[in-house]
């Protein structure tokens, strides 16, 4: 049996992996074999993130003051929490696809930067694109003015180059 300091520290670690975690999806692992979690744990961990077995009275407290405080109330019977730090769309989309492929694991509910999430929210979050691709979408946007811009003034030189061209023959064959 754990003494208080010891739960203390567990408490503080479990606040400070919630408080740091964009997002969190709360799931019940029931009937899940430990290969089938080392899985889970792998597929997350490639998409930045990493799924935690915890005790439901820690993970209410640790949940206190963090982003996870609406979830305290999905903290009951054998559950675990994803958690993902850098792009939350990668780990909705893995925990997702990973619940589609195990009945045995069943999503609860999930929380996006604070926000309570239902599992249609999930579903949201899971379909769209990654970070980087979102961000090459949004510097392409930036691009578009600035390359039109430029075109344009290409066609005007290509233009005027053309015409002095055509002027410098006509007057070429002019004065032959």
């Amino acid at each position: 049996m754990k003494g208080k300091t010891e739960k203390a520290a567990l408490i503080d670690d479990i606040h400070g992996r919630f408080a740091k975690a964009q997002v969190a999806v709360v799931a019940e692992y029931r009937g899940l074999g430990v290969e089938e979690l080392r899985t889970l744990r792998t597929k997350l961990r490639s998409a930045g993130g990493e799924f935690k077995v915890v005790k439901n009275t820690l993970a209410r407290k640790a949940a206190e003051d963090t982003g996870l405080a609406d979830m305290r109330k999905y903290f009951d019977g054998p559950i675990g929490v994803a958690l993902g730090y850098e792009d939350p769309a990668a780990l909705a989309k893995a925990i997702k696809e990973f619940a589609g492929q195990q009945e045995k694991l069943k999503l609860r509910s999930a929380v996006l930067e604070g926000r309570l999430l239902d599992l249609a929210g999930l579903a949201r979050v899971a379909a769209l694109p990654s970070r980087q691709v979102l961000l090459g979408r949004l510097v392409g946007q930036m691009q578009a003015p600035v390359t039109g811009l430029v075109f344009s003034l290409q066609g005007i030189v290509r233009k005027y180059v053309a015409t002095m061209g055509a002027v410098l023959a006509k007057r070429t064959a002019e004065g032959a």
